[in-house]
């Protein structure tokens, strides 16, 4: 962890130097290196144009592990000290002095850590994000401006999303990292938002200027025995597979001129995703030129939220060292998450993610990916029926 720029920058101008005096001088320069320790993970403060969070969309992007240092500016531009480290890891250490008396109040129990103060961020319900998925905001109201300053300076860049329903806040809540932000005069705070955990509300602690709780951090149940949940996987992998191929003769399959109901509902949910994809160009040809907008498919979007999810799982495992599984727990994880993350929209199935964000047991969260993709099956193949499309895939059934 030294920093070995500050050899380099040392010792360089001095190579011509006697053997005494380079000795002199590196020994020198080991001290000072010794001294400046390199922080082991920063934020990557990322300063885009305005236009890149001007929407809130919910698109699920590649996990950058490489982050990357911020500019010489950033000092300049923001008050944060660069050298700071951010994130949930360092959210976990931090101690919390609430009321209360007993070992309940500070030590975590089999599935839930110990309490820790969360300020929280509303959102409608159906906007509910699940593990890697990532938001883009912008922040001007005064009230959230304070929460985002307070979450920096005392939460190590870590805040709640909490989704408001008719009856009150959900009680589980999705855990973000501040991934990057930029603040513009006039026009508030850009903030880019990633979920890398949940947590359980306790108990709220301030309602004003923001919302202020005690949480406790969920983690999921793992079965002693995998094998029932790698076949659930499988079942999830040949759905997704399935529908990807079904998405694809629709969409090639010709369309009658006259529709009924059921085809004007099909033509507006064709129109909703096609608008979603146009936002998504529009956007990203205003930002990198190097990129190319990619139009995946369902099986695409699977592979990508995969990817995100097991990337950004910070649950820790504990892994015989004799197992023969296909897959690991944390690979079950992330699959398990995934399934939930293949619709262009989201918001299409809020209820059932609001359900796997609830669900604390592993085996139950991927038996209700199949049951969601199953219906999906379902209703894709009266899709095909009506259209006049043959339909393949009479063989496949789950048994779960």
């Amino acid at each position: 962890l030294f920093s070995t720029d500050l050899i380099m920058v040392t010792t360089g101008p001095m190579l011509a130097l006697s053997t005494r005096a380079w000795n002199v001088v590196a020994i020198l320069s080991l001290f000072l290196a010794s001294l400046a320790v390199s922080p082991l993970r920063s934020l990557p403060i990322l300063f885009p144009s305005a236009h890149a969070f001007l929407t809130t969309n919910t698109r699920t992007h590649k996990w950058l592990c490489n982050r990357q240092d911020p500019p010489a500016s950033y000092a300049a531009a923001t008050s944060s000290s660069s050298s700071r480290l951010w994130g949930l890891a360092e959210w976990r250490d931090l101690v919390f002095d609430f009321p209360g008396t007993g070992d309940e109040r500070r030590l975590g129990t089999e599935t839930a850590g110990p309490p820790k103060e969360i300020c929280i961020l509303p959102f409608p319900y159906d906007e509910v994000l699940l593990q890697g998925e990532q938001k883009q905001l912008r922040l001007y109201e005064d009230r959230f401006i304070q929460l985002f300053d307070y979450c920096m300076e005392h939460h190590e860049g870590v805040v709640a999303m909490g989704l408001l329903a008719e009856t009150g806040i959900i009680q589980t809540v999705p855990l973000c990292e501040i991934e990057a932000y930029n603040r513009m005069e006039g026009f508030g705070i850009f903030v880019t938002i990633r979920v890398v955990g949940r947590a359980q509300l306790d108990e709220i602690l301030q309602q004003t200027p923001y919302l202020k709780a005690v949480c406790r951090e969920l983690n999921d149940k793992i079965p002693p025995n995998l094998e029932l949940p790698n076949l659930l996987a499988s079942n999830i992998e040949n759905y997704i597979l399935l529908l990807s191929s079904m998405e694809a003769q629709l969409a090639a399959a010709p369309t009658n001129e006259t529709e009924d109901e059921d085809n004007e509902e099909a033509a507006e949910m064709k129109r909703r995703i096609q608008l979603a994809k146009l936002e998504d160009r529009f956007y990203d040809d205003l930002g990198d030129d190097e990129d190319e907008v990619v139009e995946m498919d369902r099986r695409g979007r699977f592979k990508q939220a995969y990817e995100v999810a097991k990337a950004t799982d910070t649950q820790g495992y504990h892994v015989s060292g004799g197992s023969t599984i296909d897959r690991s727990p944390q690979e079950l994880t992330a699959l398990s998450w995934a399934a939930f993350c293949t619709n262009t929209i989201a918001g299409e199935d809020a209820a059932t993610r609001i359900q796997a964000l609830d669900c604390e047991d592993l085996f139950e969260r991927l038996k209700l990916a199949s049951h969601m993709l199953k219906d999906k099956k379902n209703r894709l193949k009266a899709a095909m029926e009506k259209a006049g499309i043959p339909f393949k895939g009479e063989e496949f059934d789950e048994n779960f």
